[in-house]
């Protein structure tokens, strides 16, 4: 993080499943890394490249550009689209600060306001990857 900020992300039982699976390295025990684990990666360009050529070959053509902020900005937009998530929690899971005055007077580490807008965006992933079956309809409570 900038300023050498801690950045405390409560990840979901999803994120938790996908990460226990990867393969562990043998140097270290650094996740992002080019060293087997050794230190951590600092710069992802390199991690980039290999990652578009492995997309690129799946998908069996380039695939348009994109850069990793667009995570971010994803994530940070589809957080918006689910109404219980507060503007400062939705903030605060993708690592920016609170604003003005609440950085010195607010302490409070909003874990588990950051753990539940971590799970519903979760929720809104698994629903993109495996969607419902055709024969289901979603009902919203009336306003």
């Amino acid at each position: 993080m900038k300023a050498d900020a801690a950045h405390v992300v409560p990840l979901s039982d999803d994120a938790i499943a996908i990460l226990t699976s990867l393969p562990k390295f043998n140097r270290g025990d650094h996740l992002f890394t080019t060293t087997f684990g050794k230190i951590p990666v600092n710069g992802f360009h390199k991690a980039k490249m290999c990652f578009d050529a492995v997309v690129n070959a799946k998908l069996g053509y380039k695939a348009p550009p994109w850069t990793l902020h667009d995570i971010r900005r994803t994530v940070r937009t589809q957080l918006s689209a689910i109404p219980s998530i507060s503007d400062l929690v939705r903030e605060l899971v993708i690592g920016h600060t609170k604003p003005g005055l609440h950085k010195n007077y607010d302490q409070y580490a909003y874990l588990d306001e950051k753990r539940s807008a971590l799970d519903a965006w979760a929720v809104r992933l698994r629903s993109i990857i495996e969607p419902a079956p055709a024969n289901v309809v979603e009902l919203r409570a009336a306003l």
